[in-house]
């Protein structure tokens, strides 16, 4: 029921609290050391016990000062910039954050949190001390992709425990970053989604072999030599220029579960085409790409595969 309460109230504050604005609240360490402050305070008074005063007065002095000081770790601390790059399904990357401060006593333990529908965040804590001597704090905050799509990170809680773990103190900085997660890189099905335009004939005996990759024609490939070898060979000919290769599937009838299979294979193939060489072009129902092969030309690609049907 507490553990209700408290997300219920986080997430109150989390939308409603002000950018820079400073929030502190006990923990349930913090509860139980003022239950016993009052415990002790009326045992003392009861039985005029002036041990037990004392003690409870220690007490209840490190209970303040534990809240003034838990306060204090997060005062003067602003947030310069912020930056993160695309990332893959299931893949990680960091959110780059610098902070200034202008604290006298520096920054401990502090800790950072993130709610974002397509990003599940890591653990990290860092400290900013005035003994290093330097206005700004770079931090590299781990992210790992967790849901296909495009949308902006409104906002980050940073926050810390410090010293005792008595009180939290927050606070929110607004970020408006926008993040891109890729589908998973994995090949699901290598042939059904690939479709290429054909190809200008020429002298079927004047070839030579190569490699088989993902977006060959499946009629070049040498069988002959695959029942040898076991390896896929493609006949390429001397005098033979292939077009660019078009990258689709049809959703019509799918399942949302097929569709993000088929986006991984795409993805994959992508890779593939362009370590390849080969020019190559997407045909997702409204959106396309038209066919290039530059390391713009395939973000271009990797973002239409992220914003698909989002």
């Amino acid at each position: 029921m507490l553990t209700k309460v408290q997300t219920n109230f986080e997430e109150k504050v989390h939308n409603l609290g002000r950018q820079g604005q400073l929030y502190i609240v006990p923990t349930l360490d913090g509860l139980k050391l003022l239950c016993l402050n009052l415990i002790l305070l009326i045992i003392g008074l009861v039985y005029a016990n002036n041990y037990v005063l004392l003690f409870n007065f220690i007490l209840f002095c490190l209970f303040i000062g534990s809240m003034y000081y838990t306060h204090f770790n997060l005062r003067n601390l602003s947030l310069a910039s912020a930056r993160i790059n695309p990332v893959h399904l299931g893949e990680k990357t960091n959110l780059t954050l610098t902070f200034k401060s202008k604290s006298a006593l520096g920054h401990h333990f502090i800790g950072i949190k993130i709610k974002h529908h397509a990003l599940a965040a890591g653990d990290l804590l860092f400290s900013f001390s005035l003994k290093d001597k330097q206005p700004s704090c770079k931090i590299e905050f781990p992210v790992e992709g967790k849901k296909r799509g495009v949308a902006n990170l409104k906002r980050i809680t940073v926050e810390t425990y410090f010293p005792f773990h008595l009180f939290r103190a927050f606070t929110y900085f607004d970020l408006n970053l926008k993040t891109i997660v890729y589908p998973e890189k994995k090949l699901l099905d290598p042939f059904k989604i690939i479709e290429i335009a054909d190809e200008k004939t020429g002298n079927e005996d004047d070839f030579y072999l190569k490699n088989f990759y993902p977006g060959d024609s499946l009629r070049r490939i040498h069988w002959k030599k695959y029942a040898q070898t076991g390896k896929l060979l493609t006949k390429q000919l001397f005098a033979n220029e292939e077009l660019p290769v078009q990258l689709g599937f049809s959703s019509e009838g799918l399942l949302p579960e097929q569709k993000e299979k088929e986006l991984c294979s795409i993805c994959y193939t992508l890779y593939e085409l362009h370590a390849a060489g080969l020019h190559y072009g997407l045909a997702l129902d409204k959106t396309s790409v038209e066919p290039g092969h530059s390391q713009q030309h395939l973000n271009n690609c990797l973002r239409a595969l992220a914003e698909y049907e989002t």
